[in-house]
């Protein structure tokens, strides 16, 4: 029988949150079922709160815990490694205890991460049978996190089996942020968010990361209609689709997002990345987009049009691509910098 061991993280003066897309494409967005792989979050503007929650005063549930259960099957390395991601991402982003409120697909604290190596069968079968990838998933009345992690990954010494775990952590925050109080934001916002947190946790703490190949491929085809980006692939959309590789394309049109906002706004970089990464629109609002961002979505999209598309360059992929440079972050930049609380 496999021994697992049980890491309490809680709050130590802690909180986080994270999802994630590997080169398996085994990862989902922001909120999947017990029996579908590639699920998305909920619409949140038919999500029931029970009562308007201030995320700066004091919980009576208190903090967000997390309750790990990692396998042994997993390197020892990574055992090692991963309560330093979980609380490094607890400290610069704390999940909002309004999450505590959120009354269809619950999430309770502490909220059960499951982790193993994809070389050996789930070992946590009997508990929550089914699960496979990597992705947050619920049944309704409770909701887990899912770290199967590819072992292939650990042979090509692929950062995304640490990267991974900020992915779904952000997932999570984006719950308590934007789900807990009553907002619905485009599909790429959920997935280009959890993909540009987990490239910067990268870039930060292990010096690279896909922004280096500026995130090739984001196929040019995809940005032909880029509102299909506001759904997931399986719901009728493009997110998580053929031309979302690894989320990349959904991870574009959150930097030229930010980018938009540096020029129309006059919004530093890191100002800029902080707001389309929290997107903390007032409570319950309507327009969350237009009220976050000053534009409508409608306008975002025609602004696509000034990245011009290119040849791919690569042997592997066929098509145009779209040249990504541009809205690439600066090299240095710190989760904490971005992520500060606003006055």
């Amino acid at each position: 029988m496999k021994r697992l061991v049980s890491l309490s993280v809680a709050s130590l003066f802690l909180l986080v949150a994270a999802c994630s897309a590997g080169d398996s494409m085994s990862s989902v967005g922001g909120m999947e079922s017990a029996v579908e792989e590639e699920s998305a979050q909920p619409e949140t503007s038919s999500v029931e709160v029970v009562e308007e929650c201030d995320p700066l005063v004091a919980h009576p549930k208190g903090a967000f815990e997390f309750d790990p259960q990692v396998d042994e099957s997993l390197p020892e390395s990574w055992r090692t490694e991963f309560p330093v991601i979980l609380a490094t991402l607890q400290a610069v982003a704390p999940i909002s205890p309004c999450i505590h409120d959120v009354r269809e697909d619950p999430a309770k604290s502490p909220m059960k991460i499951y982790a193993w190596s994809s070389a050996v069968d789930s070992p946590f079968e009997d508990e929550r049978p089914g699960m496979e990838g990597a992705s947050v998933s619920g049944d309704g009345t409770d909701t887990w996190m899912v770290l199967e992690i590819e072992a292939n990954d650990f042979a090509s010494g692929s950062l995304h089996i640490y990267s991974v775990v900020a992915h779904e952590y952000w997932h999570v925050y984006q719950r308590g942020a934007w789900t807990a109080q009553g907002l619905s934001y485009p599909d790429w916002m959920w997935e280009g968010g959890a993909k540009v947190l987990e490239e910067l946790y990268a870039s930060e703490h292990y010096g690279q990361s896909e922004f280096d190949r500026n995130l090739f491929p984001v196929a040019a085809t995809a940005l032909a209609n880029p509102s299909d980006f506001g759904l997931y692939a399986f719901k009728g959309g493009a997110v998580g689709g053929e031309y979302d590789r690894n989320y990349n394309t959904s991870a574009f049109m959150l930097l030229a997002l930010a980018k938009e906002l540096q020029e129309r706004q006059g919004l530093t970089e890191v100002e800029s990345l902080g707001l389309v990464l929290k997107a903390p629109a007032p409570r319950g609002s309507e327009t969350p987009f237009l009220d976050v961002f000053g534009m409508s979505l409608e306008d975002f999209y025609a602004s696509l049009a000034q990245y011009p598309a290119v040849a791919s360059g690569e042997d592997w992929f066929e098509g145009t691509v779209v040249d990504a440079s541009a809205v690439m972050p600066s090299k240095g930049l710190t989760l904490g910098e971005i992520l500060q609380p606003t006055a």
